[in-house]
Protein backbone atom coordinates (compact mmCIF):
# COMPACT_ATOMS: atom_id res chain seq x y z
CA UNK A 1 0.00 0.00 0.00
CA UNK A 2 2.76 2.65 0.87
CA UNK A 3 6.39 2.25 0.56
CA UNK A 4 9.50 2.36 2.26
CA UNK A 5 12.23 4.82 1.90
CA UNK A 6 14.32 7.52 3.82
CA UNK A 7 15.81 6.61 7.03
CA UNK A 8 14.08 7.15 10.35
CA UNK A 9 10.45 7.76 11.35
CA UNK A 10 7.61 8.77 8.78
CA UNK A 11 7.72 11.19 5.95
CA UNK A 12 6.10 14.74 6.12
CA UNK A 13 2.36 15.36 6.07
CA UNK A 14 2.87 16.51 2.68
CA UNK A 15 3.86 13.02 1.50
CA UNK A 16 0.55 11.61 3.00
CA UNK A 17 -1.20 9.36 0.66
CA UNK A 18 -4.39 8.05 0.34
CA UNK A 19 -4.77 3.63 -0.07
CA UNK A 20 -3.49 3.82 -3.69
CA UNK A 21 -0.81 5.72 -2.80
CA UNK A 22 -2.01 8.78 -4.42
CA UNK A 23 -1.47 11.99 -2.53
CA UNK A 24 -4.59 12.65 -0.36
CA UNK A 25 -7.72 14.49 -0.91
CA UNK A 26 -7.78 16.16 2.31
CA UNK A 27 -11.54 16.64 2.06
CA UNK A 28 -12.32 13.41 1.62
CA UNK A 29 -9.93 11.91 4.11
CA UNK A 30 -8.38 11.90 7.47
CA UNK A 31 -9.82 14.30 10.21
CA UNK A 32 -12.34 12.74 12.29
CA UNK A 33 -14.26 10.69 9.79
CA UNK A 34 -10.83 8.52 10.00
CA UNK A 35 -9.84 8.90 13.32
CA UNK A 36 -13.35 8.46 14.92
CA UNK A 37 -12.96 4.36 13.20
CA UNK A 38 -9.40 4.70 15.11
CA UNK A 39 -11.10 5.23 18.32
CA UNK A 40 -13.28 2.70 17.99
CA UNK A 41 -10.51 -0.32 17.19
CA UNK A 42 -8.85 1.05 20.93
CA UNK A 43 -11.92 0.80 22.42
CA UNK A 44 -11.84 -2.53 21.71
CA UNK A 45 -8.44 -3.20 22.35
CA UNK A 46 -8.92 -1.94 25.93
CA UNK A 47 -12.43 -4.06 26.16
CA UNK A 48 -10.15 -7.06 25.25
CA UNK A 49 -6.95 -6.61 27.14
CA UNK A 50 -8.45 -5.32 30.41
CA UNK A 51 -10.91 -7.82 30.95
CA UNK A 52 -8.73 -10.73 30.19
CA UNK A 53 -5.81 -9.34 32.40
CA UNK A 54 -7.73 -8.07 35.42
CA UNK A 55 -9.89 -11.33 36.45
CA UNK A 56 -7.27 -13.77 34.95
CA UNK A 57 -5.74 -14.34 38.45
CA UNK A 58 -9.43 -15.71 39.67
CA UNK A 59 -9.88 -18.20 37.05
CA UNK A 60 -6.08 -19.94 37.10
CA UNK A 61 -6.61 -19.85 40.95
CA UNK A 62 -10.41 -21.06 41.76
CA UNK A 63 -10.75 -23.10 38.16
CA UNK A 64 -7.10 -24.39 37.21
CA UNK A 65 -6.33 -24.47 40.94
CA UNK A 66 -3.02 -22.99 40.11
CA UNK A 67 -1.03 -21.43 43.44
CA UNK A 68 -1.30 -17.81 44.11
CA UNK A 69 2.01 -17.21 43.17
CA UNK A 70 2.12 -19.20 39.81
CA UNK A 71 -0.69 -17.24 38.70
CA UNK A 72 0.29 -14.07 39.68
CA UNK A 73 3.36 -15.02 37.66
CA UNK A 74 1.31 -16.27 34.28
CA UNK A 75 -0.25 -12.54 34.60
CA UNK A 76 2.53 -10.57 34.87
CA UNK A 77 4.97 -12.36 32.18
CA UNK A 78 1.77 -12.01 29.91
CA UNK A 79 1.15 -8.48 30.57
CA UNK A 80 5.27 -7.99 30.36
CA UNK A 81 5.83 -9.83 26.61
CA UNK A 82 2.63 -7.43 25.76
CA UNK A 83 4.15 -3.96 26.38
CA UNK A 84 7.62 -5.38 25.29
CA UNK A 85 6.17 -6.76 21.86
CA UNK A 86 5.00 -3.12 21.25
CA UNK A 87 8.69 -2.24 20.63
CA UNK A 88 8.62 -5.02 17.85
CA UNK A 89 5.54 -3.85 16.62
CA UNK A 90 6.77 -0.37 16.68
CA UNK A 91 9.52 -1.41 14.59
CA UNK A 92 7.77 -3.38 11.83
CA UNK A 93 5.28 -0.52 11.26
CA UNK A 94 8.25 1.97 10.78
CA UNK A 95 10.75 -0.09 9.09
CA UNK A 96 8.66 -1.90 6.37
CA UNK A 97 4.54 -2.59 7.34
CA UNK A 98 2.96 1.13 8.62
CA UNK A 99 0.74 1.63 10.91
CA UNK A 100 -2.38 0.77 9.16
CA UNK A 101 -1.30 -2.94 8.09
CA UNK A 102 0.74 -3.22 11.41
CA UNK A 103 -2.49 -2.19 13.54
CA UNK A 104 -4.85 -4.12 11.34
CA UNK A 105 -2.42 -7.81 11.52
CA UNK A 106 -1.99 -7.59 15.06
CA UNK A 107 -5.37 -6.65 15.91
CA UNK A 108 -6.51 -10.09 13.84
CA UNK A 109 -3.90 -11.73 15.97
CA UNK A 110 -5.17 -10.56 19.48
CA UNK A 111 -8.92 -11.19 18.50
CA UNK A 112 -7.86 -15.24 17.16
CA UNK A 113 -6.00 -14.88 20.76
CA UNK A 114 -9.16 -14.18 23.06
CA UNK A 115 -10.83 -16.80 20.71
CA UNK A 116 -8.55 -19.47 21.26
CA UNK A 117 -8.92 -18.54 25.59
CA UNK A 118 -12.64 -18.67 24.99
CA UNK A 119 -12.20 -22.00 23.74
CA UNK A 120 -9.83 -22.89 26.47
CA UNK A 121 -12.54 -22.02 28.88
CA UNK A 122 -15.26 -24.63 27.80
CA UNK A 123 -13.59 -27.26 26.89
CA UNK A 124 -13.52 -29.45 29.85
CA UNK A 125 -10.47 -31.71 29.09
CA UNK A 126 -8.41 -28.29 29.26
CA UNK A 127 -9.46 -28.12 32.99
CA UNK A 128 -8.42 -30.17 36.46
CA UNK A 129 -10.87 -32.40 38.24
CA UNK A 130 -13.39 -29.97 40.67
CA UNK A 131 -11.98 -29.92 44.09
CA UNK A 132 -13.32 -33.10 46.26
CA UNK A 133 -13.94 -32.89 49.92
CA UNK A 134 -11.08 -34.72 52.03
CA UNK A 135 -10.04 -34.89 55.97
CA UNK A 136 -7.49 -32.66 57.44
CA UNK A 137 -7.39 -29.46 57.87
CA UNK A 138 -7.34 -28.46 54.55
CA UNK A 139 -10.73 -29.84 54.38
CA UNK A 140 -10.42 -30.43 50.63
CA UNK A 141 -8.29 -32.02 47.93
CA UNK A 142 -7.35 -29.83 44.17
CA UNK A 143 -5.41 -31.06 41.50
CA UNK A 144 -4.08 -28.32 39.44
CA UNK A 145 -3.91 -28.15 36.09
CA UNK A 146 -1.22 -30.07 34.08
CA UNK A 147 1.14 -28.94 32.03
CA UNK A 148 -1.14 -30.03 28.98
CA UNK A 149 -3.75 -28.74 30.31
CA UNK A 150 -1.95 -25.40 30.25
CA UNK A 151 -0.39 -25.82 26.92
CA UNK A 152 -3.85 -23.95 24.73
CA UNK A 153 -4.01 -21.40 27.66
CA UNK A 154 0.13 -20.32 27.19
CA UNK A 155 -0.48 -20.35 23.34
CA UNK A 156 -3.86 -17.92 23.47
CA UNK A 157 -1.97 -15.63 26.31
CA UNK A 158 0.75 -15.12 24.08
CA UNK A 159 -0.89 -14.93 20.84
CA UNK A 160 -2.92 -12.21 22.37
CA UNK A 161 0.16 -10.41 23.61
CA UNK A 162 1.89 -10.65 20.02
CA UNK A 163 -1.02 -8.59 18.79
CA UNK A 164 -2.21 -6.69 21.32
CA UNK A 165 1.25 -5.44 21.41
CA UNK A 166 1.87 -3.80 17.48
CA UNK A 167 -1.59 -2.99 18.13
CA UNK A 168 -0.89 -0.78 21.06
CA UNK A 169 2.24 0.57 19.93
CA UNK A 170 0.79 2.00 16.80
CA UNK A 171 -2.29 2.89 17.46
CA UNK A 172 -2.41 6.59 18.44
CA UNK A 173 0.19 7.96 16.48
CA UNK A 174 -2.22 6.39 13.41
CA UNK A 175 -4.79 8.57 14.75
CA UNK A 176 -2.28 11.58 15.00
CA UNK A 177 -1.81 11.13 11.00
CA UNK A 178 -5.01 11.78 10.08
CA UNK A 179 -4.79 15.30 11.34
CA UNK A 180 -2.03 17.89 10.16
CA UNK A 181 -0.39 20.10 12.39
CA UNK A 182 0.25 23.00 10.28
CA UNK A 183 -3.25 23.30 9.78
CA UNK A 184 -4.09 25.50 12.92
CA UNK A 185 -7.93 23.67 12.66
CA UNK A 186 -6.67 20.53 12.25
CA UNK A 187 -3.83 21.10 15.03
CA UNK A 188 -6.58 21.62 17.46
CA UNK A 189 -8.72 18.66 16.33
CA UNK A 190 -5.85 16.51 17.10
CA UNK A 191 -5.56 17.68 20.74
CA UNK A 192 -9.07 16.87 21.08
CA UNK A 193 -8.32 13.29 19.90
CA UNK A 194 -6.12 12.50 21.93
CA UNK A 195 -7.90 13.78 24.78
CA UNK A 196 -11.18 11.27 23.56
CA UNK A 197 -8.23 8.42 22.61
CA UNK A 198 -7.94 8.14 26.54
CA UNK A 199 -11.36 8.62 27.24
CA UNK A 200 -11.45 5.43 25.06
CA UNK A 201 -9.00 3.98 27.35
CA UNK A 202 -10.87 4.56 30.24
CA UNK A 203 -14.31 3.86 28.92
CA UNK A 204 -12.69 0.58 28.19
CA UNK A 205 -11.14 -0.55 31.33
CA UNK A 206 -13.80 0.48 33.34
CA UNK A 207 -16.55 -1.71 31.08
CA UNK A 208 -13.99 -4.80 31.58
CA UNK A 209 -12.89 -4.44 34.88
CA UNK A 210 -17.22 -4.25 35.80
CA UNK A 211 -19.10 -5.77 33.52
CA UNK A 212 -17.10 -8.13 31.91
CA UNK A 213 -15.93 -9.14 35.39
CA UNK A 214 -19.01 -9.63 36.41
CA UNK A 215 -19.79 -12.03 33.18
CA UNK A 216 -16.63 -13.91 34.08
CA UNK A 217 -17.45 -15.01 37.20
CA UNK A 218 -21.47 -15.19 37.30
CA UNK A 219 -22.23 -16.29 33.92
CA UNK A 220 -19.11 -18.25 32.58
CA UNK A 221 -15.67 -17.46 31.46
CA UNK A 222 -16.72 -18.53 28.28
CA UNK A 223 -19.05 -15.90 28.05
CA UNK A 224 -16.83 -13.15 29.39
CA UNK A 225 -13.72 -14.03 26.93
CA UNK A 226 -16.18 -14.69 24.05
CA UNK A 227 -17.38 -10.71 24.68
CA UNK A 228 -13.97 -9.87 24.39
CA UNK A 229 -13.00 -11.98 21.27
CA UNK A 230 -16.58 -10.49 19.72
CA UNK A 231 -15.05 -6.81 20.64
CA UNK A 232 -11.96 -7.54 19.00
CA UNK A 233 -13.11 -8.90 15.95
CA UNK A 234 -15.23 -5.81 15.90
CA UNK A 235 -12.58 -3.22 16.24
CA UNK A 236 -11.08 -5.70 13.25
CA UNK A 237 -14.08 -4.60 10.79
CA UNK A 238 -14.23 -1.31 12.15
CA UNK A 239 -10.47 -0.63 11.43
CA UNK A 240 -10.63 -2.07 7.79
CA UNK A 241 -14.28 -0.30 7.25
CA UNK A 242 -12.26 3.28 7.01
CA UNK A 243 -9.56 1.76 4.48
CA UNK A 244 -10.35 4.65 1.74
CA UNK A 245 -10.86 7.17 4.61
CA UNK A 246 -7.28 7.17 6.00
CA UNK A 247 -4.51 9.27 5.59
CA UNK A 248 -1.56 7.10 5.46
CA UNK A 249 2.61 7.80 6.05
CA UNK A 250 4.74 6.22 4.23
CA UNK A 251 7.08 4.17 6.51
CA UNK A 252 10.67 5.77 6.36
CA UNK A 253 12.98 3.67 8.15
CA UNK A 254 12.81 2.54 11.91
CA UNK A 255 14.95 4.81 14.25
CA UNK A 256 16.12 1.67 15.77
CA UNK A 257 17.87 0.18 12.08
CA UNK A 258 20.05 3.17 12.66
CA UNK A 259 21.11 3.53 15.71
CA UNK A 260 21.71 -0.44 15.57
CA UNK A 261 24.15 0.07 12.32
CA UNK A 262 26.03 3.14 13.96
CA UNK A 263 26.81 0.72 17.07
CA UNK A 264 27.85 -2.18 14.54
CA UNK A 265 30.00 0.25 12.44
CA UNK A 266 31.28 1.27 16.28
CA UNK A 267 32.11 -2.18 17.56
CA UNK A 268 33.99 -2.95 13.97
CA UNK A 269 36.23 0.07 14.06
CA UNK A 270 36.90 0.02 18.01
CA UNK A 271 40.28 -1.07 16.80
CA UNK A 272 41.29 1.36 14.58
CA UNK A 273 43.74 4.17 15.69
CA UNK A 274 42.32 7.78 16.20
CA UNK A 275 43.02 10.88 14.59
CA UNK A 276 46.37 12.63 15.67
CA UNK A 277 44.15 15.79 15.34
CA UNK A 278 41.69 15.79 18.42
CA UNK A 279 39.23 18.52 15.98
CA UNK A 280 38.81 15.38 13.51
CA UNK A 281 37.47 13.15 15.65
CA UNK A 282 33.96 13.55 15.27
CA UNK A 283 34.31 12.94 11.12
CA UNK A 284 33.31 16.76 10.45
CA UNK A 285 34.93 20.40 10.51
CA UNK A 286 32.73 23.06 11.86
CA UNK A 287 32.59 26.47 10.17
CA UNK A 288 33.49 27.86 13.12
CA UNK A 289 36.95 29.54 12.61
CA UNK A 290 39.76 28.40 15.40
CA UNK A 291 40.96 31.60 17.53
CA UNK A 292 44.69 31.71 16.99
CA UNK A 293 47.18 34.94 18.56
CA UNK A 294 48.07 35.97 14.94
CA UNK A 295 45.31 38.18 14.04
CA UNK A 296 44.33 41.39 16.37
CA UNK A 297 40.25 41.57 18.21
CA UNK A 298 39.86 44.23 15.69
CA UNK A 299 41.67 42.64 12.64
CA UNK A 300 39.17 39.24 13.80
CA UNK A 301 36.09 41.47 13.71
CA UNK A 302 36.48 42.54 9.85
Amino acid sequence: MVSAGGHGGYSDADDAVDFRGNPVDKSKTGGWLGAGLILGTELAERVCVMGISMNLVTYLVGELHLSNAKSATIVTNFMGTLNLLGIVGGFLADAKLGRYLTIAVSATIAAAGVSLLAVDTVVPSMRPPPCVDARGAQGHECVPASGGQLTLLYVALYVIAAGAGGLKANVSGFGSDQFDGRNPREERAMVFFFNRFYFCISLGSLFAVTVLVYVQDNVGRGWGYGVSAAAMALGVVVLVAGTSKYRYRRPAGSPLTVIGRVLWTAWKKRKLPTPANADELNGFHTAKVAHTDRLSASTKLQ
